[in-house]
């Protein structure tokens, strides 16, 4: 995307900036610092926010931040006296005050800029009043689960969980979410549990003119059943509100019994910091969840989302070694749980996404396809369906259409984890554009995640960076020690033949002893979501 702002062109895809008819190329430092100043141009960007963002879990001293800062500036012509782009707020943090014209270009929709002629509706995350903290999952739940049910409305956008949090984060007004990320319709709403009855509130307004569409005030039992209620009449209300053609689209799902329902506040609760996990992928949250789920579903067997988290938690101790444990099957244990998601509730995408990413390292390309193309047509509003069966397009080939998935799951979820752009790194670095590719890892840096490292490591030592890729070596093999002696086992992929030799080759100058290929490795990629 190209984004002008006074004498300045920044071209962010190629990590430089044009000023005065000379070209400079920005390092991703300075790359991640102006891009997400621009992005957040409507708003003070703090320090601890910024460090955040750029440098992950890295400590930073407030003297290295200024002379980062200072690098920003040289870069665009501007310094610390005039500030006439980037303004120091003291004791606040910092603000990008320049005018600024971004081109739409086909990667804007990357940007984070939705280009779609749907109405699109944010919905901020509920609050919790007078209740205990416990009961914060109440809400976090019926956030989570409004979204899902807005987005099985086809002819709606709906913005994922992801964004809205950050939206909720940012404080930004109606008027300014109408006009980036694009927000037509915000849904806002409050949680009271008294027992034995919970009332929740919801109110839908236009960001365009602040008009509210709609006041609601829902009064059911203190109880899971009385809560799913809620969950389904929101989602039909918002839908047939914000444009009358979809009533009856509300009304006919309103008259089909719902299958796969969670019927237990255990199973609820446990759904919630699954969510957690998936945005996190913190270990201890995972190892809670997958000795938690199995005592739960066993009371609530007809769960279809409690069994499709159980399912991924699984998997992902089969492809990343989450707390994996001896002379246990995950995948088999996250098939036999996606399969009985499916059951509950064949009409639940992300089920037919755990069902198909089991049958993906299962080497059934048939079963997986099968699966894929069903979640796919089921819902084109779930930003991780879409990332996640991108993904295995690219590993068996079909980088067009996984390319095309994953740029939807961009443009759905603004705010998104980083392995959503790993395929667009692959595609880079077999064009031999690695200084791209770098910028392409660290648009969302992911610090804790292997695989993060690994291509970090891999871009630093194709640019001569040997310092930083031994870093980033040693931060990968911490967090997974027997790499060496797997890597040929997690790359083995015969349409990135050519990048897997690269990638290894990479590894050793950074340090790292990778082992010789073993005869018969034949594992399914775990290299990405």
């Amino acid at each position: 995307m190209k984004v002008q702002f006074r004498d300045c062109v920044l071209e962010s895809d190629l990590a430089r900036v044009e000023r005065g008819g000379h070209v400079r190329s920005l390092t991703p430092q300075t790359l991640r610092i102006l891009d997400h100043l621009i992005r957040n141009r409507h708003r003070v960007v703090g320090k601890d926010e910024l460090i955040a963002k750029v440098w992950g879990d890295r400590i930073i001293s407030d003297a290295s931040l200024s002379t980062a800062i200072k690098e920003v500036r040289q870069a665009i012509g501007d310094n610390g006296r005039t500030q006439h782009t980037i303004k120091t707020m003291h004791g606040h943090g910092f603000r990008f005050v320049a005018d600024v014209n971004a081109d739409a270009e086909p990667q804007e929709a990357r940007s984070g800029i939705i280009r779609d002629s749907r109405p699109s509706i944010a919905v901020l995350p509920f609050r919790v009043l007078g209740a205990t903290p416990e009961d914060g999952f109440i809400a976090d739940g019926l956030t989570e689960q409004t979204i899902v049910n807005l987005s099985r409305f086809r002819d709606l956008f709906v913005f994922s969980r992801r964004t809205t949090t950050q939206m909720a984060e940012d404080g930004a007004r109606p008027g300014e979410l109408r006009l980036d990320p694009g927000v037509d319709y915000l849904v806002e709403g409050s949680v009271r549990r008294a027992s034995p009855r919970l009332r929740v509130t919801v109110q839908v307004s236009a960001t365009a003119s602040g008009e509210l569409l709609l006041t609601e005030q829902f009064d059911r039992d203190d109880s899971i059943d009385g809560l799913i209620d809620i969950q389904d009449e929101l989602a039909r209300l918002i839908a047939g509100r914000v444009a009358s053609r979809y009533g009856a689209v509300a009304d006919h799902i309103g008259r089909v019994p719902r299958a796969g329902g969670t019927h237990s506040w255990d199973t609820y609760r446990l759904l919630t910091q699954f969510h957690d996990y998936y945005v996190g992928y913190d270990p201890e949250i995972h190892a809670t969840l997958r000795d938690a789920f199995p005592r739960a579903l066993e009371k609530d067997p007809q769960s279809s989302q409690g069994w499709s988290a159980y399912a991924m938690i699984l998997l992902e101790e089969y492809r990343y070694y989450m707390n994996a444990r001896p002379d246990v099957d995950a995948l088999a244990l996250a098939h036999d749980a996606a399969r009985q998601a499916v059951r509950a509730d064949p009409q639940d995408a992300f089920a037919q996404t755990a069902l198909a990413l089991c049958r993906f390292y299962r080497k059934d390309l048939p079963g997986f396809r099968d699966a894929a193309e069903r979640a796919l047509d089921l819902n084109d509003g779930h930003a991780d369906v879409l990332a996640e069966i991108g993904h295995c397009f690219a590993f068996i080939g079909e980088e067009e259409r996984a390319i095309a998935l994953l740029d939807r799951a961009i443009a759905v979820s603004p705010v998104h984890p980083g392995w959503y752009h790993f395929a667009h790194c692959w595609r880079l670095a077999n064009a031999g554009r690695f200084e791209d590719a770098l910028v392409e890892i660290n648009r969302f840096p992911m610090p804790g995640f292997f695989w993060y490292h690994a291509h970090a490591a891999w871009f630093e030592v194709e640019l001569g960076h040997m310092s930083a890729a031994r870093e980033e070596a040693a931060a990968m093999l911490a967090l997974y020690p027997t790499f060496e002696e797997r890597a040929h086992a997690e790359l083995s992929v015969d349409c990135y033949d050519t990048l897997r030799d690269r990638a290894l080759a990479a590894w050793r100058k950074a340090g790292l002893t990778i082992r010789p290929a073993e005869q018969g490795a034949a594992a399914m990629p775990a290299a990405g979501k």
